[in-house]
């Protein structure tokens, strides 16, 4: 074990299944004493396979050493399954980097509802402050009971009936709904991704198979509004042709600078999902990896639905090396990213 003394190893394994906030422990020695493979491993945030860890799951945590793992409907079981999971990747993850997970999960409710028996109001159904701070606490306590930390919720693009995601999105936010999910989340003990900056408004059809054009660049007041208490936010994968008339927001210096710009707050910025058809058919790999990074993204989720994993950590890897990924712009990441994880573990 490199970077957690083994008194923090045991302090882990001894909390509770209900929360990965761990007791004091040492200071994680700096990002700089990282190797390049546990540096392009942190700004990971990888989907796995199955309910249960299996020999392949593990092999693929050991080797790629992320940072995040994203959890998807293929993963959800049992309780106690989900429990267990968890678990025994935050002990991997501990035993290869000295470093603890940030376990995500997509619970926005309605629709996009990864687990069934957590609370999964809908956004579209939420009409006053009070019962969104309410569905975001009941949510967290009970995500942090299976192991989960992370929300990537809530949504916050501004919508019209004809979007796509419409019916995953805010109805009649008259109040500060976004921010009160939040909070309620904070205060039930897990991190918030506030989601799509600068929205898919204006988008009618899933851009996950056509990459999404739009003329200009949507209505983001309500990340101005709420997402400046977000532990995260989530870009979109849309071209704005505004913007730039070729590449995503995620891959723009001038998009996550326009996200810097008016929200302001100490988050992480994620990306959308990158292995999708409507960016591996139009970019090579090396850009879906390099270009959001070099632009700003600190934390790049690569669920493997479309792309296996492994090949993207290593082609990053190997974008690192040669340069194509700046090497500062991979430092100042990982830097985020282990001091969020400082203050979140309480490390």
């Amino acid at each position: 074990m490199k970077r957690l003394a083994l008194v923090g190893l045991l302090i882990l394994l001894a909390a509770t299944a209900a929360s990965f906030v761990l007791a004091p422990a040492p200071l994680l020695e700096p990002a700089e004493e990282l190797t390049l493979e546990e540096k392009v491993g942190q700004i990971f945030m990888i989907g796995i396979e199955g309910k249960t860890l299996s020999e392949e799951t593990e092999r693929l945590i050991r080797k790629t050493k992320p940072g995040s793992v994203l959890l998807l409907g293929r993963n959800i079981g049992t309780p106690e399954e989900l429990r267990e999971l968890t678990s025994s990747l935050q002990k991997i993850s501990i035993e290869e980097t000295g470093l603890p997970l940030f376990v995500a999960i997509d619970q926005e409710g309605g629709e996009v509802s990864r687990i069934s028996w957590v609370e999964k109001t809908s956004q579209s159904e939420i009409k006053t402050e009070s019962q969104a701070y309410d569905i975001g606490k009941e949510k967290a306590d009970q995500l942090r009971l299976l192991g989960i930390n992370l929300n990537l919720a809530p949504l916050l693009d501004k919508l019209s009936p004809e979007d796509f995601i419409y019916n995953r999105g805010f109805q009649n936010n008259k109040g500060n709904f976004g921010e009160k999910i939040i909070q309620g989340q904070k205060d039930g003990g897990i991190l918030s991704c506030a989601k799509h900056f600068p929205g898919y408004g204006g988008i009618t059809y899933h851009p996950e198979d056509n990459l999404a054009f739009a003329e200009a660049v949507p209505d983001y007041s309500e990340f101005e509004k709420s997402a400046e208490e977000a532990d995260m936010v989530m870009v979109s994968n849309v071209v704005y042709k505004e913007l730039d008339k070729n590449y995503p927001f995620s891959f723009l210096k001038e998009g996550i600078g326009l996200l810097k710009e008016k929200v302001s707050g100490e988050y992480l910025v994620v990306s959308d999902d990158l292995a999708q058809y409507s960016l591996l058919g139009n970019f090579s790999l090396e850009e879906i990896l390099s270009k959001p990074v070099n632009a700003g993204v600190d934390i790049l989720i690569f669920s493997g639905w479309r792309s296996p994993v492994e090949e993207a950590v290593a082609r990053a890897v190997k974008a690192a090396e040669d340069g194509l990924i700046e090497k500062n712009r991979l430092q100042e990441a990982v830097s985020k990213i282990i001091k969020a994880k400082e203050k979140y573990f309480n490390l």
